[in-house]
């Protein structure tokens, strides 16, 4: 049975909103220091300093606690994706790869927007491992796979990058997708 702190609920709702609305980075660690004092193992706070870390390039610092969250049970999408995107900016791409097969086995059917972001990470970790026909091949699948509007994002997203690199990814038969 879990009790819930309200103070530290009320510590890490200022400090989400103070991050995510007013964009004071420097507050926003201050009020999930708080509440990570009151309740160390304060989930939503963990993930929201993990989350503050990634976004100032903090790389270490953030993987470190997305790997105490899931080391502690909690391997919901959010952190074995924060994982996998952490060990891709770290140049770690096969641990790299290795979650993003975990986050997606912690995806529902009907949540293509993970899915996207998903794809999108796995693509980049082959192109990065210079394996371009799996890349290739895996974008075809997530082109016909997900809804119209996320398929044409991806897509959009390698023309841009075939366009500046070209022959990276070669495009011509991807357009059968659609």
């Amino acid at each position: 049975m879990s009790v819930i702190n309200f103070l530290a609920e009320k510590y890490y709702k200022t400090a989400y909103d103070t991050f995510f609305y007013i964009e004071d980075n420097k507050k926003a660690k201050k009020y999930v220091s708080y509440a990570l004092e009151i309740c160390p193992w304060h989930v939503k706070s963990l993930k929201l300093r993990a989350l503050i870390y990634l976004l100032e390039d903090e790389i270490e610092k953030s993987l470190e606690i997305w790997q105490k969250l899931y080391k502690g049970g909690i391997d919901d999408f959010e952190v074995t994706s924060k994982i996998a995107y952490c060990y891709f900016q770290k140049k770690d791409y096969n641990s790299a790869l290795e979650f993003c097969t975990i986050s997606a086995l912690r995806v529902s059917l009907g949540e293509s927007d993970k899915m996207h972001c998903l794809y999108r990470l796995k693509i980049d970790l082959l192109i990065a491992l210079n394996k371009i026909k799996s890349a290739t091949r895996l974008l075809k699948n997530a082109l016909k796979m997900l809804p119209f509007e996320e398929a044409y994002e991806l897509k959009n997203s390698y023309s841009y990058l075939n366009f500046h690199t070209p022959n990276v990814i070669n495009l011509k038969n991807i357009t059968e997708a659609f």
